[in-house]
C-alpha cells in the first residue's frame, strides 16, 4: 500500500494516507517521477521590477500555468535598509523553452504599466 501523492508506503490495513488524506493504492510505489524542471536549461529574464505586488502577481500567474521560475535578487527584498523607501530590484527568470508562454502571460499584467509609460512620454 502506498500514497499516490507523497509516495509513502503503508502496511496492509491502512486505507488512507495520514498526511495527504487520499486513498492508498495497492502495491509499491514505483520510481520517483522525473522532475519537470531541467537545471541544464538556460534561464532568461522575463520581468525586472521593484514592485512587490507586481512580482507576487507575476509569480502567481506563472505558478498557476506550471512554469518553473526563479527570482534573482529575492533575498535582497527581505533586507530592511535604513531608507524604508528604497526598493530592491529583482529579476524573474524562467527556462528558455517556456519564455514565450511566460511573456504572453505577463503581457496581461504589464499592459497597464506600459500604457502609463507611453502616456507619460506624450
Amino acid at each position: 500500500m502506498y500514497c499516490p501523492q507523497c509516495r509513502v508506503e503503508y502496511r496492509d490495513g491502512f486505507t488512507e494516507c495520514s498526511d495527504c488524506h487520499v486513498p492508498l493504492l495497492t502495491g509499491t510505489a514505483g520510481p520517483d517521477p522525473p522532475d519537470p524542471f531541467d537545471p541544464a536549461l538556460e534561464l532568461v529574464v522575463v520581468l525586472e521590477t521593484n514592485d512587490r505586488i507586481q512580482l507576487a502577481m507575476a509569480k502567481g500567474l506563472l505558478e498557476e500555468a506550471g512554469i518553473p521560475l526563479f527570482v534573482l535578487g529575492q533575498i535582497a527584498t527581505l533586507i530592511q535598509d535604513v531608507d524604508g523607501f528604497l526598493r530592491k530590484w529583482v529579476r524573474l527568470q524562467v527556462p528558455r523553452d517556456r519564455e514565450a508562454e511566460a511573456r504572453e502571460l505577463l503581457a496581461q499584467l504589464l499592459e497597464p504599466v506600459l500604457q502609463d509609460a507611453a502616456d507619460a512620454g506624450a
